[in-house]
């Protein structure tokens, strides 16, 4: 029986205090007298709000658009960049990231007019700008919703393609549905390099025989919502793949799969699409009353160029995904509610090669339980759509960078 598993939000603390990822300090000299004042957002919009005339003159008592200068170090989601309105009665605005060697100025009618540039200079990738934040933050910060970590679109999309590769049926099973459709909602909570990350998820398959001979050969078809978000800032996550499941035995199955997903997110200033191929192999075998699997996928995915509204991003990712599993199974020997089930623990490695990534290796650690055969009560109440349920649960965490990235997972799912 092929099981969709989805994952419900802890209700446990979280791991750490929410920290805003935009921040920036800011001296203004001007009538005589030099305030400095740190601020922390959100939403990168007030971050650039932050440098117009009408809110420094709200934050500083001393600010003149003609009789003070404004400089500012702030931090963009991990990256550091320096803004100034170095001269008094000017407009001219400097841009600096050290880091990335660029330096840009800025002048418009007025010094508000003059930051709006800086905002579209960003957000339209003038001579590729975003797209070399975007990278670099890919490759250092936890917070990058499009890449580099698990709780981002395209740790997001590993997970799923291994999950549809790794779910064949242990051999000599039986299902009450040959070609199940699931559907859940769930989350999940992460800690990732200080910042705590909550993924609440819509996920949705189907499985369709090809073959009324072998009933093992599927079509598999899988689409996922995901909303995330970091503090008050938000980022919306879709998906969908599809994948062929091809055994090569009782025990041996092939699955390889195409898949698709597209992330947008106004609040981090952050958009894009990854495409992404993936085989898996799944290889099951019987010890005794044990089922064993070693899971085995190796994925290729690839950030695309994509222009909506006035955000463009192209950061130009490859990455070379190799992910592994172990898992062993056992029905227990006795029942619950009068329904049997099965007992399944796992381990799995995942590891990212190619482009540079903040979390380029990560674990997982967990449990599931399913039902065997139908759930009376919940046959009954879906009106005879519903076959089984599972539940589970993991803990994340990477082996490489312990002190970076840590979560906690739990999950139910049901079949129609």
């Amino acid at each position: 029986m092929k099981k969709i598993t989805a994952s419900l939000t802890l209700a446990l603390m979280p791991l750490c205090a929410f920290s805003e990822v935009f921040q920036t300090t800011i001296t203004v000299e001007g009538k005589g007298e030099t305030q400095t004042e740190s601020f922390n957002f959100d939403v990168g919009q007030d971050l650039f709000d932050q440098f117009k005339s009408t809110v420094l003159d709200q934050s500083f008592s001393n600010y003149s658009d003609t009789r003070s200068t404004m400089a500012a170090v702030s931090n963009f989601r991990g990256m550091p960049f320096n803004t100034a309105f170095p001269e008094l009665g000017s407009t001219k605005l400097t841009f600096d990231v050290p880091k990335l060697g660029i330096h840009e100025t800025f002048q418009g009618a007025t010094r508000t007019k003059s930051a709006t540039a800086l905002e579209n200079y960003l957000r339209k990738n003038i001579d590729g700008s975003l797209t070399k934040i975007t990278k670099e933050l890919i490759a250092t910060s936890p917070t990058e919703p499009l890449a580099g970590n698990p709780s981002s679109l395209q740790g997001q999309m590993v997970a799923n393609d291994f999950k549809l590769g790794s779910a064949a049926a242990s051999p000599g099973a039986s299902s009450t549905r040959q070609s199940p459709f699931a559907v859940g909602v769930g989350g999940g909570t992460y800690r990732q390099g200080g910042f705590d990350i909550s993924v609440i998820n819509v996920p949705v398959s189907k499985a369709f025989g090809i073959d009324s001979n072998d009933p093992r050969k599927q079509l598999l078809v899988n689409g996922q919502f995901n909303y995330v978000t970091i503090g008050e800032a938000s980022s919306y996550q879709g998906g969908l793949g599809v994948g062929y499941r091809h055994p090569l035995s009782d025990n041996w199955y092939l699955t390889p799969s195409v898949s698709y997903g597209v992330i947008g997110s106004p609040d981090l200033v952050s958009l894009g699409q990854i495409l992404s191929s993936s085989l898996t192999s799944d290889y099951q075998f019987n010890v005794n009353e044990y089922t064993f699997s070693v899971a085995n996928m190796f994925g290729f995915y690839k950030t695309l160029p994509l222009n909506v509204s006035d955000i463009n991003s192209d950061p130009d990712i490859s990455s070379y995904v190799l992910k592994n599993g172990f898992f062993v199974s056992k029905v227990l020997p006795f029942e619950v509610l009068d329904h049997k089930l099965k007992l399944k623990g796992f381990f799995t490695d995942t590891e990212f090669f190619g482009s540079r990534v903040f979390a380029s290796q990560y674990n997982e650690i967990g449990f599931q339980i399913d039902t065997l055969g139908k759930v009376k009560w919940l046959d009954t109440v879906t009106f005879g759509l519903a076959d089984a349920l599972s539940f589970s649960g993991k803990y994340i965490f990477s082996i490489e960078n312990s002190n970076d990235l840590e979560g906690y997972d739990l999950g139910l799912s049901y079949d129609f």
